[in-house]
C-alpha cells in the first residue's frame, strides 16, 4: 500500500559545511542542513516515541550517515509514529518545519559562558499518528522496506496492557483485511486506541501470514537489558491475545516466530536532553540567528 507521505523537494548540493552562524555570537558554530531531494529518502526505520532524546541521538547519528554516505543511508530514513494525543504537537511542529529541526549542543562552566553548536537535522522523513489511521500505521510497519522498529517509550510504556482496539486490529491482520487498501473509517473505532505493542503485533501478524521476514525491534530506552525487556513484552502481549487468535497451529507458529525469528538487540544509549525552555528558544534566536519553536537542547 502507498501511504500519503509528503515530499518536499530541495535542491541538490554535493557538500555541507560547518560555519559560524551569520550575525551570531562568536561562541556559536553552525552545521547547515544537508540539502537533498527529500523524495529520495525512504523509510527504513519506524520509531515510536519522537521526543527530545530520540531527536538528539538516533536522528543525529543517521543525519551524520546521510552526510557521509547519502546513497546508502537514504534507504534508512525515519518515520516517526505517535500513539498519544500530545504527539499531535510534535507532528505538527515537525511538519511545519519541513521535517527538519536544530539540535543545539552546549558546553561550558556557566550558562553565560557556554559554547553552542547548532546542527540542522534532516533524517526524519515524516511522522504518522496511529489514532488518526491505525490501519495505515500497521501497513507502514508491515512494509518490507521497514527493517527496524525502534522505541523510546519510557519504562512505563512496556507495562501498558493491550486493549480491545489492539485485539481487533490483530484480528484484522490475521484475517487479511489489512493486506489491501483500507480506510481508517472502515474499521472499528476502538482500533484508534491501539497501543504500541498492539500495533507491533498487528504489523508482525501481517508479515507472518504473508511469509515476510520480521523487522528488528530495537529498544533505545535507558533500561538494563532493554532488548530482553522488549522481547518479554512482545511475547507477553502475544500470549494475552484472545484464544481464537492464538489457538491452533497458526497461533502456536506465530508465537514461536516472534520468539525465534524477531531480533531484540539490547542497546546502551544516553544523551542528556533537558526540556526546551522559552529561554533556550530565545538564546538560539539571539546568539545563533536561528528561529525555531522546538529545538533540541543537549550535551555535546
Amino acid at each position: 500500500p502507498t501511504l500519503p507521505y509528503s515530499h518536499f523537494a530541495r535542491s541538490l548540493v554535493t557538500r555541507t559545511s560547518t560555519r559560524r552562524a551569520a550575525m551570531a555570537d562568536k561562541s556559536v558554530t553552525y552545521t547547515a542542513a544537508l540539502a537533498c531531494d527529500r523524495a529520495e529518502l525512504k523509510t527504513g526505520i519506524a520509531h515510536f516515541g519522537v521526543g527530545g532524546f530520540h531527536r538528539a541521538h538516533q536522528q543525529v547519528y543517521l543525519d551524520e550517515l546521510l552526510r557521509a554516505q547519502f546513497d546508502t543511508a537514504k534507504e534508512w530514513a525515519y518515520t516517526g509514529v505517535g500513539v498519544l494525543e500530545w504527539d499531535v504537537k510534535m507532528r505538527d511542529y515537525l511538519k511545519n518545519n519541513n521535517w527538519q529541526y536544530p539540535v543545539v549542543s552546549r558546553t561550558g562552566p556557566t550558562p553565560e559562558d557556554m559554547a553552542m553548536h547548532v546542527q540542522d537535522v534532516v533524517s526524519l522523513r515524516d511522522m504518522v499518528l496511529s489514532f488518526e489511521d491505525p490501519a495505515a500505521t500497521v501497513q507502514l510497519l508491515a512494509l518490507p522496506a521497514v527493517r527496524i522498529v525502534s522505541l523510546t517509550i519510557t519504562e512505563f510504556g512496556y507495562r501498558v496492557p493491550l486493549n480491545d482496539g489492539d485485539f481487533k486490529l490483530v484480528a484484522l491482520a490475521f484475517d487479511g483485511t489489512l493486506d489491501g487498501e483500507v480506510c481508517g473509517d472502515d474499521i472499528d473505532p476502538a482500533c484508534r486506541g491501539a497501543t504500541v505493542f498492539g500495533l507491533i503485533l498487528a504489523s508482525l501478524a501481517v508479515r507472518f501470514r504473508s511469509g515476510l521476514r520480521p523487522y528488528t525491534i530495537m529498544s533505545c530506552d535507558n533500561l538494563p537489558h532493554n532488548g530482553e525487556v522488549a522481547k518479554k513484552r512482545v511475547l507477553g502481549a502475544a500470549h494475552n491475545l484472545p484464544s481464537e487468535l492464538t489457538l491452533g497451529d497458526r497461533g502456536v507458529d506465530f508465537v514461536r516466530w516472534l520468539e525465534e525469528e524477531v531480533k531484540y538487540p539490547s542497546t546502551m544509549v544516553d544523551r542528556i536532553t533537558p526540556a526546551t525552555s522559552p529561554q533556550d528558544v530565545a538564546d538560539l534566536r539571539d546568539k545563533a540567528n536561528v528561529t525555531d519553536e522546538w529545538p533540541v537542547m543537549c550535551e555535546p
